[in-house]
């Protein structure tokens, strides 16, 4: 799939399938299509001033695709930690998937990682969610077999 193909989404507005940084001015449309994705897991304290304060060291990770008028369609939300990397979201409007479009901000994204010299990402995906799960091991990720992952909300 070539990154600068166009595709019609169902509901006939053109999506370039291809990721750009995310912008702070992104932000609210952002958290908009994550509290309207169960599989998200989004918690809300994850609000516009610190995803906008995330966005001033890693916004080469956070992507996001438009449609074409400019509305985010498409997120990826990750960090970076030393040699270590996260990514906490990817979320695609109902209405813009089976596109392509998290495969292609999946792979911004890494790639963005690599030229930060990063060399270990870590993600989390719910437990049923297949689509998800699909997406990470087409592009590579795989089980951490022998691992449990613990979290704490501060």
């Amino acid at each position: 799939m070539s990154a600068a193909a166009l595709a019609l989404a169902p509901d006939e507005v053109p999506v370039r399938q291809v990721s750009e940084p995310m912008r702070p001015s992104d932000t609210a449309q952002v958290i908009g299509l994550l509290k309207a994705a169960p599989s998200a897991a989004y918690c809300e304290w994850e609000d516009e001033r610190l995803l906008g304060a995330h966005l001033a060291h890693s916004s080469d990770l956070c992507r996001v695709v438009r449609s074409s008028s400019g509305e985010v369609v498409a997120a990826l939300v990750a960090g970076s930690y030393g040699v270590r990397g996260t990514i906490s979201h990817a979320v695609v409007d109902p209405g813009h998937r089976r596109l392509g479009l998290a495969r292609v901000m999946a792979v911004d994204t890494l790639t963005a990682f690599r030229r930060r010299g990063v060399n270990r990402i870590f993600l989390a995906v719910l437990d049923g969610n297949d689509a998800a799960t699909g997406l990470w091991t087409g592009v590579g990720f795989r089980p951490a077999l022998g691992e449990r992952t613990f979290e704490c909300d501060l």
